[in-house]
């Protein structure tokens, strides 16, 4: 929970649209713009968390 605070610390950025296993992989990701894109594209094309991680992996 912790973590999950200081990456995400104002809670209006967060999406509804995504769940708590998608945070957690998206809590992984160092790079802040990275972070950013792969959380609008996961909302914007409801990437499953499987999904999520391999474009991550394949550097989509």
């Amino acid at each position: 929970m912790r973590q999950f605070y200081c990456t995400f610390p104002i809670r209006d950025t967060l999406c509804p649209e995504l769940s708590w296993s998608h945070y957690r992989v998206l809590m992984r990701i160092n790079d802040e713009q990275a972070r950013r894109f792969y959380m609008e594209e996961c909302a914007k094309a409801a990437w499953s968390v499987r999904q999520l991680e391999r474009q991550i992996n394949t550097m989509y």
